[in-house]
């Protein structure tokens, strides 16, 4: 399995955090926030990742230099035009098969990461947290026996059963439907609507999408200044790396 992990987005919202530097490179600890994603990538045994780059990528390149990694970098030029779909679908020509897909402004405990890895699910597995209260920012999804049936930020948080987080897992034999899901959608929405757009096609084409529970373990989405305090002085003590 190789990883692909997007990393192209110019992170408005953080302001003066992003100016100069792309948000996986922000702080966490002592260490980058990518840095703690690559450490779970290696331990799971994933030595090829596809980092898509945009906004200061040459900044992102020169940090991840330093790991025994085969890293293929794709850079969106378009980053600042385009969502998340078009990351991916510029990643996706390159994959050789399954993968893993990984939003780089996720802090994640490592054993989130394990549970996917280790899930005898097939098609698409989502990593979905099912603990938390849900809000209206949130990529909610709705499940039923087992099975993701909606994904979207406009589902009702009342009638929803978890959020997505930003981590999925794409077996072999389902990464062309994907990829054609990806395609249609940009043809009929434009390139800047998020990825998980594609799953929802997908869904609506009746392949079944599964997911994984984070067990109530700790992880954050940093978009905010008000995140970046959240993830390093409640979430990272949380995490043990």
């Amino acid at each position: 399995m190789e990883a692909v992990i997007l990393a192209a987005g110019f992170g408005s919202r953080l302001g003066h955090h992003t100016r100069e530097m792309p948000k996986a490179l922000l702080k966490i600890g002592k260490r980058p926030l990518i840095y703690y994603t690559i450490q779970t990538l290696m331990e799971n045994g994933i030595k090829d990742v596809i980092v898509v780059t945009g906004h200061k990528g040459y900044v992102l390149r020169d940090y991840l230099s330093q790991f025994d990694l085969n890293f293929k970098f794709v850079h969106n030029s378009l980053y600042k035009k385009t969502n998340n779909i078009y990351s991916l679908y510029l990643a996706m020509d390159h994959v050789g098969g399954g993968f893993y897909i990984l939003n780089s402004d996720v802090l994640f405990h490592p054993s989130i990461f394990r549970e996917l890895h280790s899930s005898t699910k097939e098609n698409l597995i989502l990593s979905v947290d099912d603990f938390k209260e849900l809000g209206e920012e949130e990529m909610k999804v709705k499940i039923e026996n087992g099975v993701v049936k909606k994904i979207s930020k406009l589902l009702d948080p009342q009638e929803a059963d978890g959020e997505y987080i930003g981590i999925a897992r794409v077996e072999g034999n389902i990464v062309d439907d994907l990829y054609n899901h990806v395609s249609k959608v940009m043809e009929k929405k434009g390139r800047r609507v998020f990825y998980e757009e594609a799953f929802q096609s997908m869904m609506d084409d009746n392949i079944p999408v599964y997911y994984e529970s984070t067990d109530g373990l700790p992880w954050i989405e940093i978009d905010t200044p008000a995140d970046l305090m959240k993830a390093r002085h409640q979430i990272y003590p949380k995490i043990q790396f």
